[in-house]
């Protein structure tokens, strides 16, 4: 049965979800619709706290929590720094191969060529817009759903909690271990995969010109899909708490599944295992909440409750301290480079165990010749951008390859 929250939380929710609707109504009215900035909804939830006179139980049970969804978000893009510095391992093709042996081809494509017009690009439709907006909004939604299982169903709030720390401790875990490309990048950057268009990061910039730089901290966490994981670990628990009343969200959250395949950030093989991961998560959550000792028991009081509200504060700044300080040197190596997907190319192990396999791919010659560049090793750059050149069929590849191959023999002291 639902509970029936009392009026200080009934308000509490109110004034949080008004001020979420005033400002996506804002955002509208001035053409910045497409993308909620994630400290965002985290304003809103102290604001309604503390019109409410519930900031000491928002520091009890969200503080920690936040701080470990940032401190999540700044590790992502670390793991991307450290796999191209340290020149580990990363892959492109056994997820393609998969999706391949799965479905004969390349989901994104299909959908693409069916659903997106062919003069798309600087126009593209209400389809479009709605799920890109629907894409930019996942980091609201969770923590949305976590704000009003806390004020609905606050005995439920360590299940929201649990669930979501098991969830993205394994994404985190498995984004270090297999580092994987995305459709987009499997066709933009090496020609494995036809065209893609990515609209949302189209649009994204349209509404927010330089938003795709702190967007895309990680290129290569594809595998598992947390855009996935993340709203199905939610429809799970809404299911579970409101049961039909839910029904808005798990369309939702469809409709997320959709835009990930369609814009190309994800093989269905990637969401397919982002949803198991949420699924996996959501079940080890309900069997924790049903030990013994997970119990909900009553809270110290007095001096007690203080000393208790102390820890969770330095520990959760502990943790968000720890966030900051990654999230910052991130910004530094980012913003070094102008593109980020430059940043001392990554090893994809798919190329090196089969180069000769690649020989007639001027994207796969021109990735070498960059990846070579990276390690100050001109000579064997060299020719792989000479390579590139014979296979340009563009003014613009052909001019980029030139540029390289100039800037390797001035460096080797070749001249011109």
């Amino acid at each position: 049965m639902i509970e029936d929250p009392r009026p200080s939380d009934r308000r509490t929710l109110w004034i949080a979800l008004a001020s979420l609707a005033a400002v996506v109504i804002l955002l509208f009215v001035f053409q910045r619709f497409l993308f909620l900035p994630k400290i965002l909804i985290v304003v809103l939830i102290v604001l309604a706290a503390a019109l409410t006179g519930k900031i000491k139980p928002l520091v009890r049970d969200w503080f920690i929590f936040m701080a470990f969804v940032y401190l999540f978000d700044s590790l992502r893009g670390s793991i991307y720094i450290l796999t191209c510095k340290l020149q580990l391992p990363a892959h492109a093709l056994y997820v393609l191969n998969t999706e391949k042996a799965l479905f004969g081809g390349v989901p994104s494509v299909a959908l693409q060529r069916l659903l997106l017009r062919p003069d798309a690009l600087g126009n593209f439709g209400w389809l479009e817009k709605v799920l890109t907006a629907c894409y930019g909004s996942h980091f609201i939604a969770f923590l949305s759903v976590g704000f009003l299982i806390w004020v609905v169903r606050p005995k439920d709030f360590p299940l929201f909690k649990t669930s979501f720390y098991l969830l993205i401790f394994t994404g985190v875990l498995i984004y270090a271990l297999v580092p994987t490309v995305p459709p987009w990048m499997a066709a933009d950057q090496f020609g494995l995969v036809p065209p893609l268009t990515r609209f949302n990061a189209a649009l994204f910039n349209f509404a927010i010109p330089d938003l795709s730089n702190g967007f895309d901290t990680n290129p290569i966490a594809a595998m598992p899909s947390l855009h996935a994981g993340f709203p199905l670990l939610c429809s799970l628990l809404l299911g579970r708490l409101f049961r039909r009343k839910a029904l808005p969200f798990h369309l939702y959250t469809l409709a997320i599944l959709f835009t990930v395949v369609y814009t190309g950030d994800h093989y269905v093989t990637d969401v397919l295992a982002g949803s198991a991961l949420a699924v996996g998560s959501y079940f080890a959550a309900v069997r924790i909440a049903r030990r013994p000792e997970s119990a909900v028991a009553v809270g110290p009081r007095g001096g007690a409750q203080a000393d208790v509200l102390k820890k969770r504060f330095l520990l959760g700044l502990g943790v968000l301290l720890v966030g900051v300080v990654i999230g910052g040197a991130n910004k530094t190596q980012f913003g070094m480079r102008a593109n980020s997907y430059g940043l001392d190319v990554p090893r994809y192990v798919d190329f090196f165990k089969d180069p000769g396999r690649y020989k007639d791919s001027y994207s796969v010659q021109t990735y070498f010749g960059r990846h070579y560049l990276a390690l100050y090793d001109h000579r064997t750059a060299l020719g792989y951008f000479e390579a590139s050149l014979r296979l340009a069929r563009t003014p613009k590849e052909t001019q980029e390859t030139r540029a390289n191959i100039g800037f390797c023999r001035h460096v080797l002291g070749l001249g011109n």
